[in-house]
């Protein structure tokens, strides 16, 4: 979600509870600060309800801004011991202050009929606090609770979509057509390099491993994922051979952090599924950390003619997660002759 989503989602519907709130508050505080100045003082009572309703109005809306600004610095329910913390201290500043002005200038303007004491402005005072505490308590109860409800509903969100993540992977390694090509370079490899058919078949299972270990998991280090696309990588070039190509450059300093598992597998499955790859035409895959350390993927461009548009649900998946994550958006872009995938790299 951007900032401006944030922003904007902190100031809806609190319309109608402003509406409502604000006359009923100054109706009680009304009753509660200027009974006794109605009533031996003789002053108005439309007075002392217009003194109320536009003190209760200024309370309310600068306090309003405190909380919301404390609540864009703070805005994680893993936060919201800090929230609270630097939202009392705004509120007991500022309401100290717009409460002693109020005080003095009604005494100054003469409108009470008599002297306040200091004890008098600061009982109002208290009492503008308390207040204050219950409408503020009110609305971060209500932002807590949105923001509980959220991250509950988006993380179960995510687990849906690593799910169908890892279940795609799976039909698309295990489906027949992956066996039978899997089982037909095995079969030739045992017959003419038995060494060489070792080596795939620890390969292979090393891919099948990590799909089973990874299958619930939200995030995995880069160095994970490297490991295991290289052991991927080495069954498509024992089918594919020169025909296509993989080249590394990888800060270590970025190893350390972490992507959604399988993000590289689909990448590279994308690649070769949608361009020709032939000796006379390689397919070169290029995996690097730029100067930002986000992580790269580009291809060269020769698409296959398909009878079938692709769906592009592998990209799509990739993108969803990144955004459930509240990460930055994966970048795509396709010119003539390349196509580049940007994946943030998430810190731990």
């Amino acid at each position: 979600m951007t900032n401006s989503s944030a922003h904007n989602r902190d100031y809806m519907n609190d319309s109608l509870f402003r509406m409502i709130g604000i006359p009923v508050v100054a109706v009680l505080a009304n009753y509660i600060y200027y009974r006794e100045e109605c009533a031996v003082y003789h002053v108005s009572v439309w007075t002392t309800l217009l003194i109320s309703l536009i003190l209760t109005i200024i309370l309310w809306e600068v306090n309003r801004q405190v909380l919301f600004r404390v609540r864009r610095k703070f805005p994680d329910v893993s936060q919201t011991g800090k929230r609270i913390l630097f939202s009392v201290i705004g509120f007991i500043i500022v309401t100290t202050i717009i409460s002693m002005s109020t005080s003095y200038i009604l005494d100054a303007a003469g409108v009470w009929k008599h002297s306040i004491t200091v004890a008098e402005m600061v009982h109002d005072c208290v009492l503008d606090m308390i207040f204050v505490t219950m409408v503020g308590g009110t609305y971060e109860a209500i932002y807590f609770f949105r923001k509980w409800r959220s991250s509950f509903q988006e993380a179960e969100e995510l687990k849906k979509v690593n799910l169908q993540s890892q279940l795609d992977s799976l039909k698309n390694q295990v489906n027949p057509h992956f066996l039978f090509n899997s089982l037909n370079t095995l079969s030739s490899l045992i017959e003419e390099d038995k060494k060489k058919a070792l080596i795939f078949v620890d390969e292979l299972s090393r891919v099948y491993r990590y799909l089973l270990q990874n299958n619930e998991c939200e995030l995995t280090s880069l160095e994970n994922e490297v490991q295991f696309v290289k052991a991927y990588f080495y069954l498509l070039q024992t089918r594919f051979g020169e025909g296509v190509k993989l080249e590394m450059n990888i800060s270590k300093d970025c190893f350390c952090q972490n992507i959604p598992p399988l993000t590289l597998q689909i990448l590279l499955e994308n690649a070769v599924k949608h361009n020709k790859v032939s000796l006379s035409t390689p397919l070169h895959i290029h995996v690097y950390t730029d100067e930002t350390n986000n992580l790269c993927v580009v291809n060269n461009l020769q698409k296959k003619i398909q009878s079938v548009p692709s769906s592009k649900m592998g990209l799509a998946n990739i993108a969803a997660k990144y955004r459930l994550l509240n990460q930055p958006e994966v970048i795509i872009n396709e010119s003539r002759e390349h196509f580049k995938v940007v994946l943030p790299l998430i810190a731990n």
